[in-house]
């Protein structure tokens, strides 16, 4: 997967799930696009499409506030390996 598409499956995935426009630097709680519940739903869909495993460790929300954060936290995690 090349990095542009990495961002743009995260970006698709919570698309579905929010109703307002936002952009890759977004930041989707702060902002109330998505609530703690879709926090869950987010973690076992990066866990399942990009083949990590989500720590307790890795339950910092700087990980998952924008796209851009997510893709830098999943690209972390797979060079951690």
């Amino acid at each position: 997967m090349t990095e542009k598409n990495l961002e743009q499956t995260v970006y698709a995935f919570i698309g579905e799930h929010v109703d307002e426009k936002f952009n890759y630097d977004t930041e989707i709680f702060e902002e109330g696009l998505v609530n703690s519940l879709f926090a869950i739903q987010l973690m076992t869909f990066l866990e399942k499409e990009f083949a990590i495993k989500v720590t307790m460790e890795d339950l910092d929300m700087e990980n998952y506030k924008s796209v851009n954060a997510i893709g830098k936290f999943i690209r972390n995690k797979k060079l951690a390996g």
